[in-house]
């Protein structure tokens, strides 16, 4: 075998092994809208409490809270904090909480030192919290009526403390969906989603939009403050659960949770600077390596192919043209969730280049400037010596 034989072999394991990991991840994922009705015998679900979180969500956060508030769950609050925002935000929900006292408005008039905007907001909600059970989100979410209650049901029977969701991601472009898509098969790949709900294993995941804790659980953790500088708090709650010896799980929920996110692909590369390098623990090394295989992954085989062909290296040119096969076969998985036009895959290879950026653009920038999220900027240092640390232990349920 030829070396270059063996580097297109060596490429094309590695995307077979790729494709392998996300194909069985979103078949063995349970999707929340498959939770299987309630028994006779199962007790009435506990208290709730609604959390949002919203800084200027004046375009979406109406039809986001009045889901919430046509949810079917026999008993619930929706607290919602209003961080500072600069719009109609807090004006919009003080209206819909003069329609409902199911709603309570707070306003966030300062960020105190040390907090980013979100998680300052999402603490300050769960203090004021009487649910035994807590659901934190974002102003711009949108909820099937029966989202919470497969949730709690999903929640109790497996004995959980966290369970958290994917919402469907309503995006708009061409280039937009597919770097979403991308995103989302890179999360796939490495974040081993299916073993999240194994006791016994380390694997972790969060998702912002919704997170759904027992309240004593997330108390021994020690709440938003134990994540108080981390941009990437919802991901870090899911860390902190297992960590602390208790039990997580992980959901599809695209069918019943929306969430409108960037309107062009300029959006996507900014709204994800505070948060791509924090995945990777503000670890230099680590964001090259990823970025230096994922560029060789995607960039080699639609180089290499072709150059190949024309210069009469037959085998190995195939090989590198089976990676691109095997990498749209992979996108398939995610397009038939996102109803994307099938053709969103055969620009995978590109769109991996647009992460990448992403990728290297937040590492340069919290190097240089730190990261701001709803405040002033916070130094690389300080963001590396907030680490994730576990709680106190398990809660008896």
């Amino acid at each position: 075998m030829t070396p270059l034989v063996a580097l297109a072999a060596v490429t094309l394991v590695v995307w077979a092994g790729v494709a392998l990991i996300v194909i069985y991840s979103e078949l063995k994922v349970l999707r929340l809208d498959e939770v299987a009705p309630p028994r006779v015998d199962e007790p009435p679900p506990p208290r709730l409490s609604v959390v949002v979180a919203a800084r200027n969500e004046e375009p979406s956060v109406e039809q986001a809270l009045r889901s919430l508030l046509a949810l079917r769950y026999p008993d619930f609050e929706v607290i919602f904090v209003n961080d500072r925002s600069e719009d109609r935000t807090g004006e919009i929900a003080e209206r819909l909480a003069g329609e409902d006292a199911r709603l309570t408005v707070l306003d966030v008039k300062e960020l105190p030192a040390g907090w980013f905007g979100k998680n300052h907001a999402a603490q300050r909600g769960a203090d004021a919290a009487s649910g035994e059970l807590l659901l934190f989100t974002d102003g711009d979410v949108s909820f099937a009526p029966d989202a919470l209650a497969l949730g709690v049901r999903h929640l109790i029977r497996e004995r959980l403390d966290h369970l958290s969701a994917a919402p469907r991601v309503a995006v708009s472009g061409t280039w937009l969906r597919a770097s979403t898509m991308a995103l989302r098969l890179c999360i796939s790949a490495t974040m081993r989603l299916w073993k999240v709900r194994d006791p016994r294993s380390s694997a972790f995941m969060g998702v912002g939009g919704y997170t759904l804790m027992r309240a004593g659980s997330y108390r021994a953790i020690g709440g938003h403050r134990s994540v108080a500088l981390r941009p990437d708090e919802d991901l870090r709650m899911g860390q902190l659960v297992k960590m602390s010896g208790m039990r997580s799980d992980f959901v599809n929920g695209e069918a019943m949770i929306a969430c409108p996110w960037y309107d062009a692909l300029g959006g996507f590369v900014r709204g994800t600077e505070k948060n791509l390098f924090a995945v990777r623990n503000y670890r230099l090394s680590e964001a090259l390596v990823v970025g230096t295989g994922l560029l060789w992954l995607a960039i080699a085989p639609i180089v290499m192919a072709p150059l190949l062909w024309a210069t009469g290296e037959i085998g190995p040119a195939a090989v590198f043209a089976a990676c691109l096969l095997v990498g749209w076969l992979q996108a398939m998985t995610v397009l038939r969730d996102d109803a994307y036009p099938w053709w969103t895959g055969l620009l995978l290879p590109l769109a991996i280049v647009i992460v990448v950026y992403a990728l290297l653009r937040s590492t340069m920038l919290a190097m240089v400037r730190g990261v701001g999220w709803g405040g002033p900027p916070i130094s690389l240092s300080e963001l590396r010596a907030a680490r994730v640390r576990p709680g106190r232990g398990r809660v008896r349920q």
